[in-house]
Order: C-alpha cells, then sequence, then structure tokens
C-alpha cells in the first residue's frame, strides 16, 4: 500500500471535485482518501445543514476522519482552497509527513480581501446576517472568479455540481480579525513538516499575492507559481502536470522519513 494522502476540497465542493487529483495521485502508487465536509452532501436540506457551521467544525471533522483511517504512517495532507486552510490547522495538531497546499485560503493574520474576491464575494457579505447563512456563487461570478479560464462547457458541468456553503466559514476566513473564536489561526512554529504551495496568476479567489504570503509563513517551504492559471487548478489543463511536479517533490521526502522511527500523532 502506498503513503496515505488525505484530500480536503474547498468552499461549494465535494470530496468528488477532487477526484483527478485523486486518480492522478492514485495512479503514482498513493494511497488516497478524501472526504467530504460536514453539510457538503448535496440534498434538499443541505443549505439549512451547512449555513452555520465553523472552520472548527471543518477541522475536527477532518481529524476525525484521519483518525478513523487508522493510518500506520503520518499522512500527505492536499487541500485546496478553503480546504488548504483546513489542512493547515490539521498539520498543526498532529504528525503530517507533508503539506499540500493548492491555491488555498490564508489563515489568520494574512488580508485576503483583495478587490477580486470582494467582487465575487460582494452579494454575499452585502445580505445582513450572512455570517449565519448558507450561499453559492452565482453562475456568472463562478464564471469569471473561480472557474476563469476553463471551457465554457467545462464551467456548466461545474456550476450545477457545487453545494451551499457556510456563511460563517467565509466571515471567519475574511474578517479573521473581528473572530474571537480564532478558527483560522495557525499558532506560529505549529506546522513541522515540509510544505509545497501552488499559486496561480490568474487565481481571483485567492490571489498570488495573498498565496505568498502564506508561503512565508512556512520556512523552507516550496512554492510553485502557474503564471496562466485560475484557482480551478484541481481539473484544468495543467493538473497532470502539477501533480507530477508534486510528486517529484514527495518522493525523497518520503524516502527520508521511511529513515526515521515512526511519529506518533500529536491528538
Amino acid at each position: 500500500m502506498g503513503h496515505p494522502v488525505v484530500l480536503i476540497h474547498g468552499m461549494w465542493c465535494t470530496a468528488g471535485h477532487l477526484a483527478k487529483v485523486n486518480d492522478l495521485l492514485a495512479a503514482r502508487g498513493y494511497d488516497c482518501r478524501s472526504l467530504t465536509l460536514p453539510g457538503h452532501v448535496a440534498g434538499p436540506r443541505q443549505s439549512e445543514e451547512v449555513g452555520a457551521l465553523s472552520i472548527k467544525d471543518y477541522v475536527q471533522a477532518a481529524l476525525a476522519f484521519i483518525r478513523e483511517q487508522n493510518f500506520s504512517q503520518p499522512p500527505i495532507l492536499l487541500g485546496h482552497s478553503m480546504g488548504g486552510l483546513i489542512a493547515q490547522r490539521v498539520a498543526a495538531e498532529i504528525n503530517t509527513a507533508a503539506l499540500v497546499l493548492l491555491t488555498p485560503a490564508a489563515p489568520a493574520g494574512i488580508n485576503s480581501i483583495k478587490p477580486d474576491v470582494l467582487a465575487a464575494t460582494f452579494p454575499v457579505f452585502s445580505r445582513w446576517g450572512f455570517w449565519k447563512k448558507p450561499h453559492k456563487l452565482s453562475a456568472e461570478r463562478l464564471r469569471l472568479y473561480a472557474a476563469n479560464g476553463l471551457h465554457f462547457s467545462y464551467q456548466d458541468k461545474l456550476i450545477s455540481s457545487l453545494v451551499y456553503e457556510s456563511g460563517r466559514a467565509l466571515s471567519e476566513i475574511a474578517f479573521w480579525w473581528a473572530d474571537g473564536g480564532h478558527a483560522t489561526r495557525v499558532p506560529a512554529g505549529a506546522v513541522r513538516c515540509p510544505v509545497y504551495v501552488v499559486s496561480a496568476g490568474q487565481d481571483k479567489l485567492t490571489p498570488a499575492s495573498v498565496v505568498r504570503k502564506v508561503v512565508a509563513r512556512y520556512p523552507g517551504a516550496t512554492h510553485r507559481h502557474w503564471p496562466e492559471r485560475g484557482h480551478w487548478v484541481i481539473d484544468d489543463l495543467d493538473t497532470e502536470d502539477m501533480v507530477h511536479e508534486i510528486d517529484g517533490w514527495l518522493r525523497p521526502i518520503l524516502t527520508r522519513a521511511t529513515r526515521e522511527p515512526i511519529k506518533v500523532a500529536r491528538v
């Protein structure tokens, strides 16, 4: 069995949206496990179930999922967008072989409200009580800000597959300075594994300028910037090349890890 990888999806998504990355890693011998976050299973009551969930709820669900797998070695964590933030929070609490962050949302202390981000989310923020209500990007805004650069027909498919997201989770990311619960805080020095970060030059949801500040949080982190790609790096024309590069980065790390004593997870 290959080294375990836990894949954590982003906002408005399910585990299925990481299928391409999952399959590409599995084909390279990794033992991939993808979870769907609480409240993200499509259904008639999905919007009600997700509306007021916190990033803390997502982190606890990811931790529980990992413990249920009963891995014999520390897993690799891979997160996209909001899932990248959740992965950082999880890696701060358990032993992790490596952390792979694909166009990640930023932890507390980094201002992520840039002009494109504000334009994409303004209809959400303009609703009174948005911090406790479910939301979803409109088709127009998804095309402009999340799926820019993807083929129009793929955008149609993506629009129909997205689910509602928690207003509370969004507010905790965007307005971390007002969150007394510190849901998005990653304590300095708590992440002790190797870190690989992907940014995209055409990303309008987690702009490259913000992702570079995430990279700076982790001394020695590897940063791969793709100038022509948008936010949806998990399923575009360059996804296979991206996964190939990630695999090349992981191999020597995992080889070194097999020569060291097995670490007990911090729980």
